[in-house]
């Protein structure tokens, strides 16, 4: 049968780095629905045949004008103990549920305390983010982050919902690794700011609707096909004790309104963390992940949909893709006129300039890998030199020796770090460099010009090709990393869907161009605004107006938590904007032919006018030939070519 096998996160030597940190700075007004409120019981007496529960209660009402208290039930058991370990003073915490119109007691503590901690999480298809803020001051103690451990059960919504289709414990499963992976970066959050997790009393957990569903322990099998019905679209609050989470038994664990079908209260996070709608211009916004989001509007209307990308930003269906860990290239430069290549790599901060000696000498370029054969020949080579030395001296002992061969063997098995692979934000910039130099045309497909690192003629029929990044002896695999025909292909496929997504809603609001665009999400914050446009990701819009904004999602569930009124404006805006389902929009496959081409078939970018210019400029005259006659055979294909598109756009929404 089918095996998994499963790396614990610690135990990983390149552990993704997961970018999902607190986004911009933002102003938040902390008035959390969490308050904590300090009393001095007096004796009891045979007279007053009150209960200590309708003791403290008028105490609370008495002292501080709480009307309306309740309790929570389990708490009973702790209100006796509490009141005699302080001599009846005891902190309580109540939870001012203003939209229902109660006031309950989630904890009880003996003696004075003013600790009252929240925690604001992202549940994502990928990773999971989380923030350890002081209810009472705002104030963000520790943040934490780590895989989602649902990806073994499928890499995005789509592939898990089929899992769930096929297997009965399915829900269950998932269900109890999202818990498992809350609770472990529970644990991660309290121990970095030395708190017990008990004082934790709330949590505001934002996802997208699958996510939201499995958190929950729901099905999410609905989601899977039209109508792509929501369990709920409202707020759900839910003791912590019921989803096994271990912060305080009768914390609150708050989960924003859902919008609709795959656009769930993540994006209703992005929504209050940016707030389009106070604004009178037209602001887009993409939140880019495997399943993209997007929201376009003003104070007048808001729109918003979804677009399944599939994993390709991640790094996945990348020939060396991999996700962002140490020695992933994560930024690319091509220059125009010689395609000579410098990267960055996660874990350095210096740029690779690639070897151009390697052009000419592809024996010296293809170095083998480190191994442990040719470490242990080379220690044992050592050994024997030391052995001779020891025998010559008389000095070199047996543990001199084999300290002396450790040593080695570390030497060779810990090299400088070196590239592993690309990830997403380096095939991105990649791509764009590779468009900027006139390597690859328009259509994606690599431009038949004669060098090095062009290599034509790859697959069984010949029609593929891949361009070379870093030589066998710049990774650390000992093979080349390559942008490969296919890898073109599959970004083309995801980034079309974005933009198709955008242009659907400009159009129903009969927008040409739109004023601004923010950039969200942790892989949309890494992306390079330039890039991005060059590519065809995003529509043309002045460059000074794009913004990357990190998690948006993230820092809108911490507003949630931290203010009162901002959940009301969560639980407000998300029945206020409108829902596009891009699945049963007739113009969206138009618009996403057009956007297969790099940036766009048809749609102009004035914005990028003088920079294609300036990169054209300095292509070589063999380079601007091969380009024309491949713009004047592509013209004869561009009805197939269209047909093709419509094929794999099939393909792609069937599997994401």
């Amino acid at each position: 049968g089918d095996l998994v096998i499963r790396v614990p996160e610690e135990s990983q030597t390149r552990k993704q780095v997961i970018r999902k940190a607190v986004g911009v700075e933002r102003a938040v007004t902390v008035d959390a629905p969490m308050r904590l409120y300090y009393v001095e019981l007096p004796p009891a007496e045979l007279k007053d045949h009150r209960g200590d529960w309708q003791r403290l209660r008028d105490e609370l009402q008495n002292v501080h004008g709480l009307s309306g208290l309740q309790i929570d039930s389990l708490l009973l058991r702790d209100l006796q103990p509490a009141l005699a370990a302080a001599n009846r003073a005891v902190t309580v915490t109540v939870w001012q549920d203003e939209p229902n119109a109660r006031n309950e007691v989630v904890q009880i503590r003996p003696g004075f305390h003013d600790a009252l901690y929240g925690v604001a999480v992202d549940v994502g298809t990928t990773t999971i983010a989380a923030h350890l803020c002081h209810l009472r001051t705002g104030e963000v103690l520790a943040t934490a982050s780590r895989m989602n451990p649902q990806v073994p059960f499928g890499e995005d919504l789509m592939s898990r919902i089929s899992y769930i289709m096929m297997n009965d414990d399915g829900v269950a499963r998932m269900h109890a690794a999202v818990i498992d992976g809350l609770n472990g970066l529970l644990t991660e959050l309290t121990t970095e700011a030395a708190i017990p997790a008990t004082d934790i009393v709330e949590m505001v957990i934002v996802a997208n609707t699958t996510m939201h569903n499995l958190l929950l322990g729901v099905s999410p099998i609905e989601l899977g096909g039209a109508p792509f019905s929501l369990v709920t679209h409202d707020a759900v609050d839910i003791k912590a004790r019921d989803l096994g989470l271990q912060i305080a038994s009768g914390a609150n664990i708050h989960v924003p309104p859902c919008e609709a079908g795959h656009v769930g209260a993540d994006n209703v996070g992005v929504l209050v963390a940016e707030a389009p709608y106070a604004q009178n211009t037209q602001m887009l916004v993409i939140d880019i992940g495997t399943n993209g989001e997007i929201l376009l509007g003003n104070k007048a209307q808001m729109l918003s949909a979804s677009s399944p990308t599939g994993p390709a930003f991640e790094g996945a269906q990348i020939r060396h893709g991999m996700r962002a860990a140490a020695g992933a290239i994560e930024r690319v430069r091509v220059d125009p006129a010689t395609l000579d290549v410098k990267f960055k790599i996660i874990g350095q901060d210096e740029w690779v300039e690639s070897d151009q000696t390697a052009y000419g000498s592809p024996g010296a370029a293809a170095v083998s890998p480190v191994n442990a054969e040719a470490v242990d020949a080379e220690a044992n080579e050592s050994d024997n030199r030391a052995n001779q030395n020891g025998r010559n001296n008389g000095a070199a002992s047996a543990d001199a020796v084999a300290a002396q061969r450790r040593r080695k063997r570390d030497e060779l098995l810990n090299p400088t770090l070196r590239a592993v692979g690309i990830c997403g934000s380096g095939i991105i910039e990649a791509i764009a460099e590779l468009f900027l130099a006139g390597v690859i045309a328009p259509n994606g497909r690599f431009v038949e010009i004669a060098h090095p690192r062009l290599r034509l003629g790859l697959g069984d029929g010949g029609g593929k090709a891949e361009f070379v990044l870093a030589w066998p002896h710049e990774s650390n695999t000992g093979d080349a990393i390559t942008v490969h025909s296919d890898d073109i292909r599959a970004i083309q496929l995801g980034k079309a869907a974005l933009y198709a997504g955008a242009k659907l809603l400009m159009n129903r609001l009969g927008l040409a161009s739109v004023d601004s665009i923010v950039l969200a999400g942790g892989f949309g914050s890494y992306i390079d605004p330039i890039h991005a446009m060059i590519l065809g990701l995003i529509p043309d819009c002045d460059l000074a107006h794009v913004q990357a904004v990190g998690n948006a999602a993230g820092d809108g569930a911490r507003m949630i938590l931290l203010d009162k009124q901002k959940r009301a404006e969560a639980n407000w805006a998300a029945r206020w904007v409108t829902y596009v389902e891009t699945a049963v929009e007739p113009s969206f496959q138009h618009e996403f032919v057009g956007a297969i081409n790099i940036p766009h078939a048809t749609d102009a970018f004035p914005h990028l006018a003088a920079m294609l210019a300036a990169a054209q400029a300095q292509w070589p005259p063999d380079r601007v030939l091969a380009i024309e006659a491949m713009r004047s055979g592509g013209a004869r294909r561009a009805s197939r070519s269209e047909r093709t598109a419509r094929r794999e756009r099939r393909t792609a929404r069937r599997d994401a």
